[in-house]
């Protein structure tokens, strides 16, 4: 109670203090791949003080546990005398501070992964990730900080430094941040890579290159990334940073975004190639577009943000997923990809989330959700995930073809953008909820849009050829024999309310509304024709054992791919249970194709407006 009580007066007095943080750091010893770390903090004058630094770092949704790299941790006040200080939790150091008006931190990080979210340090080059470098007074985040970087002479006689945080004014090397959440969203780039520039709108934008070889133009590069800004910044109105810097690392694979920055790591000599080079555009692209969508457009969860734990939400198909849809319409825009060429990869892009099991099993929201302890988003088991990568793609297209048609072309899932960008970012200021998120999307439509988000919200099968047929586009299908069954499936795995379970037994531990999750497979849809659909099967129908194992999303697809003639399925409906035995089919690999139509009128107005070309000229 002593040490709560103790908390609560630190935070007290710091209401009323002006809190100044600095940083420094030193990189003396690249071979050892070791940051040394020195904070100054101000104002603080209380007898406790907790530090923290972030699990995680914003853009990457995974719990990174940065604080395991730090060793060396020491703690003095303004005349150099030793506090004491403990651990507290993983990412929590305690300083005993006395009241003092200064304390001193020092630590060192260690940093030997050359990853977009990660610290590095090595003898060629040097890359800053704040977050898992960096820790703060806990609870204060809106303070201003000052950071000096101290860089060895191995990084060359005079490193490029290249990052989003603003310079100090007469001070080499020295850079600010009006507070802990624009620190930790600046990534660092330190190195002998080339720089370049160009404007849009009158703000600057510079690009930091390296491991790109020279015969990939430079010219051609900052050209095509102003028709990129251009083309993104024309939806909005605005570029809403006074400087924005593109981290070019031609190695490795993975981009991060940032308020007026992004991260990017991909393989240089792929721009070598015009195939490689488009998909360096597309990639690059999607990562700016975020700087509107997630930035600023942003689902509730993802600001202010919580450091120490996962900040969930079910919009990440809206987030990433309609980025993706974005990232190429873009460059269709901009001039920089074909109509014909944008067609293909949707096309594509079904297939791929078509032939993957994973679409029967779990939805969009439910991809967004689980992407912290799965991976669903970018890895996972496709098997019985999906990516809200690929499927919001697809998803963005249908709501912009839905709301076209619905207005007679007088809208577009551009108004959406724009409508929540002024009313949540610029007015309101803050992140908007999935309701409001469709409340836009059907106030732009004048219609219910509600198929559109069903298909969203579960993994019922999606009618695309209706859809695209909007725009007067035709989606053929072929097929090719594959391995594995198919029954035309789909289901949810959600866990059962605690409500809902029975009380365990007195006396015993485990089990009931105690113990660890129960979770239950709903049968959401089946596909016309299936098997699934010639068994009886329905919506809601719980599934209780598959041929006598209690059912699961994984058991489940597991027994279909070995191709038995049959399975059973124990399942419950409306409380009653009942066995159901479902004939397992052979499985096959499906392709698509679109095809433009002839036909005139709104079909034509609808797929002209959605991908015309625009050039790289400003209004």
């Amino acid at each position: 109670m002593l040490s709560r009580a103790l908390i609560f007066l630190a935070l007290a007095a710091h209401s009323f203090a002006a809190v100044q943080v600095a940083f420094t750091v030193s990189m003396q010893n690249p071979s050892a791949h070791t940051f040394h770390v020195r904070m100054r903090c101000e104002g603080l004058r209380a007898p406790l003080e907790d530090f923290q630094m972030p699990q995680w770092s914003t853009g990457y949704y995974g719990i990174m546990n940065f604080s395991r790299y730090v060793s060396n941790f020491r703690a003095t006040d303004g005349a150099g005398r030793a506090l004491v200080w403990d651990k507290t939790a993983r990412n929590t150091w305690r300083v005993v501070s006395g009241n003092s008006p200064a304390i001193l931190l020092e630590y060192d990080v260690f940093g030997a992964t050359a990853f977009s979210a990660s610290n590095y340090l090595g003898e060629d080059r040097a890359f800053l990730s704040p977050a898992g470098l960096f820790v703060h007074p806990s609870g204060i985040l809106d303070v201003p900080v000052t950071l000096e970087l101290e860089t060895p002479p191995a990084l060359s006689n005079k490193p490029h430094i290249s990052t989003g945080l603003d310079p100090v004014n007469g001070k080499a090397s020295t850079f600010s941040a009006p507070n802990f959440d624009v620190l930790y969203d600046c990534p660092i780039l330190i190195g002998s890579h080339e720089r370049l520039m160009f404007e849009v709108r009158g703000v600057p934008h510079y690009v930091a290159v390296e491991n790109v070889p020279a015969s990939v133009s430079r010219m051609q590069m900052t050209a095509d990334l102003k028709a990129i800004v251009t083309a993104a910044t024309n939806i909005f109105g605005e570029a809403p940073y006074r400087h924005y810097t593109f981290l070019m690392m031609g190695r490795g694979g993975g981009g991060i975004e940032h308020s007026n920055s992004s991260a990017n790591q991909f393989d240089g000599e792929s721009l070598t190639k015009p195939a490689g080079y488009l998909r360096w555009l597309s990639f690059i692209a999607h990562e700016y577009f975020h700087n509107f969508n997630v930035k600023r457009i942003r689902p509730l969860a993802l600001g202010p943000f919580d450091y120490d734990q996962e900040n969930l939400t079910d919009l990440l198909w809206v987030s990433e997923g309609i980025s993706v849809y974005y990232q190429d319409l873009l460059l269709v825009r901009a001039g920089l990809m074909s109509r014909e060429q944008y067609l293909d990869k949707m096309a594509a892009a079904i297939a791929v989330f078509e032939n993957a099991p994973g679409r029967n099993y779990q939805s969009a929201t439910e991809s967004s959700l689980n992407t912290w302890s799965s991976g669903s988003g970018v890895a996972g088991d496709r098997n019985t995930t999906i990516s809200y990568y690929n499927n919001g793609a697809m998803l963005g297209a249908m709501l912009e073809l839905n709301i076209r048609a619905a207005s007679a072309n007088r809208r577009s899932l551009d108004d959406v953008m724009r409508g929540l960008y002024r009313k949540y970012y610029v007015q309101q200021k803050r992140g908007f909820t999935a309701a409001e998120f469709r409340t836009e999307c059907e106030t732009a439509a004048g219609a219910p849009l509600g198929e559109v988000f069903e298909y969203a919200s579960t993994s019922r099968e999606v009618d695309y050829a209706r859809h695209f047929a909007l725009a007067g586009l035709r989606l053929d299908m072929t097929s090719a024999p594959t391995d594995g069954g198919y029954i035309g499936l789909h289901t949810s795995t959600r866990e059962v309310p605690p409500s809902e379970l029975p009380l365990p037994t007195p006396g015993r531990g485990g089990g009931g509304r105690g113990g660890a999750p129960v979770f239950r497979l709903i049968v959401t849809d089946t596909a016309p024709g299936s098997p699934a659909a010639n068994a009886a099967l329905q919506a809601g129908d719980v599934v209780i054992s598959v041929d006598g194992t209690p059912a699961s999303a994984s058991v489940l697809q597991k027994t279909i791919e070995s191709k038995p003639a049959s399975i059973k399925l124990r399942i419950a409906r409306h409380g009653d249970e009942q066995d159901v035995t479902v004939q397992v089919a052979p499985n096959f690999k499906r392709s698509y194709r679109f095809t433009e139509s002839t036909e005139l009128g709104l079909k034509r107005s609808i797929l002209e407006g959605w991908l015309r070309r625009e050039g790289n000229q400003e209004p």
